[in-house]
């Protein structure tokens, strides 16, 4: 398979380069601020789905379609936010 030059996996992406550079940082940053309290999420939002974006909770509830209801009405794109499963039993599911 033959290499994509920048441009070519910017149009195959939707976005030009320097933005998805700077969501793909704004996203590992995200993922850092949720690892390094993680034990607090999940004394704070037991059995709940939060949604992390931009560095913040934007949203937590008991469903996920409720979450992602919440992360609509903020205009929060879904799938740029971390979402994950506050689980008590030591379980991990991640979206």
């Amino acid at each position: 398979m033959a290499q994509l030059s920048a441009k070519e996996k910017a149009a195959y992406l939707g976005a030009p380069p320097k933005k998805i550079a700077r969501d793909l940082r704004a996203f590992s940053r995200t993922a850092r601020i949720f690892s390094s309290n993680e034990q607090r999420l999940l004394k704070k939002y037991p059995k709940q789905w939060v949604a992390l974006y931009g560095g913040k909770v934007r949203a937590s509830a008991k469903s996920l379609t409720q979450v992602l209801s919440k992360l609509e009405q903020q205009g929060v794109p879904a799938n740029q936010a971390i979402v994950w499963y506050m689980d008590t039993s030591g379980r991990n599911l991640i979206l």
